[in-house]
């Protein structure tokens, strides 16, 4: 059969690899060697100034949303950076981004964006933080027109003031309008929590429906996820003791079934993300768990080779052991929160004036003689350095606030508090039942990870899993990438080329587009106190790595919104499952409506089948393989 590739938009050399075996259009070859699945040595490249991110070192708060904001057919990126900013990096249309729109400043969390008033423009909702507790607050709504203009800013004053998280909008009563999730931290007055729905008023009006089941301390995050292929959306809420499953009963409502879903699993704790993954191709999602605890307790890394110390530390007063330095002191990527920025040297204790905002990495550098001698008493919050002589140093403080940094050159090799493993952990799903299946699948994840994106990166049609490490902050870090063996298992690609070189900071959150409009999929991914990465991917397009990308826009009769809709692919009797708006994110949600399918040898699609939210359906039997762009299905506006 002949082989239907056509390039799309590529602006780099694509190598072919010649083969002599004849293809069929319905069946599957072994993957080649992964050395020669590549057009350069490593799977994943990273890219310098196509997303123009500020080269600094900030606070985080989950994943990047992709989404066609302005509407003009390209994916631009939304990040949040934890009490700085929201920001837009727009599409030009050409593989690169423009200066980020900043959409509003301060303690931002959760985000989620679709079209939820069906005007042709898209919406954002985001979460506003509660300042510990101590300034409930209320989420924001904002609406971007097609110019890139921004326009609302007004807060939902009809709900209850929060410590705001995770933001979803779900069809919750498959109507066609879509309604709205929050979770929150709960205050100690919200006795019933902070989980709550609203259904969709229309005119950007929401009315508190009822409150969620909750998971126990720390558990807001929030997966969206029709677990049971009942065509209604599901939630599971995770991040502290345990999960908790809210099975929907249509009509927005909900019923704790945890026991029945996840049995003993639902006792897994300290889950960072839950991901959908359809790892065997059987028409339903199973999930990927990454664990690490929340940064509350002070962790300590040393690496011997680079002799970096790395710290973090928040809410308590703490001494470190006493450091050996050649030369003088030098901290990089200190960071302070607030209230707590200051930092104190030598015996008196003098108040170092320091470059830059509190919120983003600044380097200490000072020298014996300025930092001489230790204080009686620490008599103010902040972080004190002295020279004790003889290359001595003595690091210590007190800081409500996270506080972390590297401190360099220590040759002494000082003792550390290391992490607790927390295995990650992938849920087979069995007729709407969880099981264990990490162990059979080679799932070896002993260490603290914090985030993953499921995808077929390698175009062979079989899902992939890329998984954040929380790593080591005292020296650079490698991530991982499990490609899927055609449903059998996970083998870690070891030439994936994905590494993260900024130190004093851990694993974030991570996402996965076409950015570059070539056919395969990139990774966009932060470290927390760290900075974002985007690494494009350099897996050949040729005979073996076909794909299908179906384009989904509003619903052809009623003119819903592309969130939520599921495109299933039949195609060389495999089952495909795909999702617009799914996402690891625990606390927000994107609207890429390309979904992305890897076909490997295959090069007939038997039927695509696109049902929205309201139950709309439409089915395809022509459909173009090998198009990054993908035919639209569906409308490009509502009524």
């Amino acid at each position: 059969m002949k082989n239907n590739y056509k390039p799309v938009n590529k602006t780099f050399y694509l190598t072919f690899i010649a083969t002599s075996i004849v293809l069929s259009g319905c069946s599957y070859m072994k993957v080649d060697p992964y050395k020669n699945s590549f057009t350069k040595g490593n799977m994943f490249t990273e890219t310098k100034n196509v997303i123009p991110f500020e080269p600094l070192s900030r606070r985080k708060w989950d994943s990047a949303l992709i989404t066609d904001f302005d509407k003009d057919g390209y994916q631009d990126v939304l990040i949040t950076e934890h009490t700085h900013a929201v920001k837009i990096f727009w599409n030009n249309k050409d593989n690169t981004f423009s200066a980020p729109q900043i959409i509003i400043k301060g303690d931002t969390h959760g985000v989620a964006v679709a079209d939820y008033d069906l005007d042709g423009r898209m919406d954002l909702i985001i979460a506003q933080g509660g300042g510990g507790g101590l300034k409930p607050r209320l989420p924001v709504s904002f609406q971007i027109n097609h110019d890139r203009t921004v326009e609302g800013g007004e807060t939902f004053n009809d709900f209850e003031r929060t410590r705001g998280r995770a933001v979803k909008l779900i069809d919750g009563n498959n109507s066609g309008t879509l309604d709205l999730m929050l979770s929150a931290f709960p205050l100690k007055k919200q006795k019933k929590g902070a989980n709550h729905i609203y259904k969709n008023e229309g005119h950007n009006q929401f009315k508190f429906v009822d409150y969620l089941p909750t998971a126990k301390w720390l558990g807001y995050k929030a997966l969206v996820s029709d677990f049971d292929n009942d065509g209604h959306d599901d939630l599971f809420f995770y991040g502290g003791d345990d999960i908790v499953v809210a099975q929907s009963k249509s009509d927005l409502g909900y019923k704790n079934k945890s026991k029945a879903v996840l049995g003993d699993n639902r006792n897994i704790s300290h889950v960072s993300s839950m991901t959908e993954i359809d790892f065997d191709n059987d028409g339903d999602f199973d999930l990927f768990l990454t664990r690490a605890k929340h940064q509350f307790e002070q962790h300590t890394f040393y690496d011997a080779q680079s002799q970096n110390f790395a710290f973090f530390t928040r809410n308590e007063a703490f001494k470190f052991e006493d450091f050996k330095i050649e030369g003088n002191f030098e901290i990089e990527n200190l960071q302070m929160a607030y209230p707590h920025f200051n930092v104190f040297i030598g015996k008196n204790s003098e108040p170092l004036k320091l470059k830059g905002h509190g919120g983003s990495e600044r380097t200490v550098q000072v020298t014996k003689e300025q930092a001489a001698g230790w204080p009686k008493k620490l008599s103010n919050k902040g972080l004190y350095i002295g020279y004790l002589g003889n290359d001595t140093w003595r690091v210590a403080g007190d800081t409500k606030s996270p506080t972390a940094g590297v401190i360099k050159r220590v040759t002494n090799s000082p003792k550390v508090k290391g992490l607790e493993p927390l295995p990650a952990v992938l849920l087979e799903n069995r007729q709407g039942k969880f099981v264990d299946a990490t162990a059979k699948l080679n799932v070896n994840l002993s260490e603290p990870t914090t985030s993953a994106v499921a995808g077929d990166f390698n175009n062979d049609g079989w899902s992939d899993l890329f998984v954040l490490r929380y790593g080591n902050p005292a020296k650079a870090n490698k991530q991982v990438l499990y490609l899927n063996q055609q449903g059998k298992g996970f083998e870690a690609l070891k030439n994936h080329g994905v590494i993260s070189t900024e130190l004093g900071a851990t694993g974030g959150s991570a996402q996965a587009f076409d950015y570059d409009n070539d056919g395969d999929l990139d990774l966009i991914y932060s470290n927390e106190r760290g900075r974002w990465h985007l690494f494009t991917n350099n897996t050949a397009l040729d005979a073996k790595h076909n794909f299908l990308v179906t384009n989904i826009g509003y619903s052809p009769n009623a003119g819903v919104s592309a969130l939520g809709a599921t495109a299933t692919i039949k195609a060389c009797g495999q089952t495909y499952k795909r999702v617009v708006g799914a996402t690891g994110a625990g606390f927000s949600q994107s609207e890429n409506s390309k979904l992305h399918i890897g076909l490997g040898t295959c090069t007939k699609i038997n039927n695509v089948s696109v049902r929205w939210s309201n139950n709309e359906h439409v089915d395809i039997s022509n459909a173009v393989i090998n198009d990054a762009n993908g035919e639209l299905v569906g409308r490009k506006k509502p009524m």
